[in-house]
């Protein structure tokens, strides 16, 4: 994927976890807030840090929000404010606008007022929280490696994946170790060949796309 440009306004947990993702991910990112302290957490690393009035047509406009790519309203509890930010970017002409919403009507209202995406950040969070529960029945561990944007995960076969090939154990993702029980690391071994056991570990790589992607 090409180097996309986000603007993110609002930096909360939210808001802060989203733009640290983007710019792991080598993305150019401008971030704005109206507290100075919500912008120290990020003051050296986004590529442009903006204390401004969100609602400020002007300043939306002279920060750089209407040319790029994609900008993420990232304020939920401040109903009218987030209201009034959505109608200030679509006036300066930002065409690709992702709004957080804190509930059905707020989210109904910037979809009316032009929001190319709403979303409901505790909504789907706990979703994905339950799809884990019900689909990850196997448990493994999670290891972040480089920069919030690679994944290790080390997974420990049960009866359910015994007699499967490491291709398929592996998915979407990349085998770089694999172990039987009580034997020996075999690093990168042949995915096609090699039959999984109970208690055998695999080591597995991959981006955190890859891992959202991942249901064992």
């Amino acid at each position: 994927m090409k180097n996309q440009s986000y603007g993110i306004i609002g930096l909360g947990k939210f808001g802060t976890v989203v733009a640290d993702e983007l710019l792991g991910a080598g993305h150019t990112v401008i971030v704005a807030d109206k507290d100075e302290e919500a912008l120290k957490q990020l003051q050296h690393t986004a590529n442009y840090a903006y204390i401004l009035d969100s609602t400020n047509i002007a300043a939306l406009k002279e920060a750089g929000f209407h040319d790029l790519s994609v900008v993420i309203v990232s304020i939920g509890g401040n109903v009218e404010k987030s209201i009034l930010t959505l109608m200030a970017l679509k006036e300066i002409g930002a065409n690709h606008i992702i709004a957080k919403a804190s509930s059905n009507i707020h989210g109904q209202i910037l979809s009316r007022l032009g929001a190319t995406k709403v979303i409901y950040p505790e909504r789907e969070s706990a979703k994905r929280l339950v799809k884990e529960f019900l689909v990850r029945a196997m448990e493994f561990e999670v290891f972040d490696l480089s920069a919030n944007t690679v994944r290790a995960i080390k997974l420990n076969i049960d009866e359910e994946l015994a007699g499967n090939s490491l291709k398929h154990i592996a998915q979407n993702m990349h085998v770089i170790a694999y172990k039987r029980a009580n034997s020996e690391w075999n690093l990168l071994p042949d995915l096609e060949t090699i039959t999984v056991f109970i208690n055998d570990t695999v080591i597995l790589l991959g981006t955190i796309k890859d891992l959202k992607s991942f249901e064992h």
